[in-house]
Formats: C-alpha cells, structure tokens, sequence
C-alpha cells in the first residue's frame, strides 16, 4: 500500500492508503491542515489529539452546511422541473408566456446558486 507523506498543523504524518487514492488523500489533508492552522492562529498551540478533533469537527461543520445548502437547491430544481412539465402540458393556455418569464428567471437563480456551491464544493 502507498504511503503519504501529510503535514497536519505543523505535525507530519506518514498515512497508508489504497493504490490511486494518494491525490485524494492529499487533498483530505490540506483541507484539514487548513482548519489546523486557521486554530493555531487564532487559539495557539494545542495538544496533537484536541488539534485534530476541532479541526475534524469545523470541517464536518462545514460539510453540514454545504450539504444543506445542495439540498436545497436540488429540491428548488425538483419544484423548477415540475413547473416546466406542467407548463408544457398548458403550452396553449393564455397565462403561458406570462410564466415562462417568471419560470426563466427562477431557472436562471437556481443555476447560479447551484454553480456558486458546486465551486465552493469542488475548491
């Protein structure tokens, strides 16, 4: 199994993973080195085992939110697909072109916001 090299808080680990996962590892790792060193800065230093729990949990905060947040947006785009399917099933009502404007606009707003959080996802 590969072994890593990772740097948590100015503490360096050596972790074992599975054949191709050393990117993802590392990734995991300075994601977790950030909230690490945004503690030091801000409380000093602390103990290796305190270190790695409050910065484990600021993460999965965080996780948390983000995971909030997509559910949201997926049941905003559930709501948006079951207006258009009924809106194609009324093509030939007069109220029509009003609500396509409307339905357009909700489109757009829910594509932006999904788009903001898949970057701060993906980042």
């Amino acid at each position: 199994m590969p072994e890593v090299a990772i740097n948590i808080g100015d503490k360096k680990f050596t972790v074992t993973c599975q054949p191709g996962e050393e990117s993802a590892l590392e990734n995991a790792a300075s994601l977790l080195n950030d909230e690490a060193s945004y503690l030091v800065g801000e409380v000093g230093q602390l103990t290796e085992q305190k270190l790695l729990l409050m910065s484990g949990l600021m993460l999965a905060d965080k996780m948390s939110s983000q995971s909030e947040k997509l559910m949201s947006c997926e049941t905003a785009l559930e709501d948006a697909l079951t207006k258009i399917k009924e809106l194609e099933e009324n093509k030939n009502s007069p109220q029509t072109q009003s609500l396509d404007s409307n339905l357009l606009k909700q489109l757009e707003n829910i594509t932006e916001k999904a788009e903001r959080i898949a970057v701060k996802i993906s980042s």
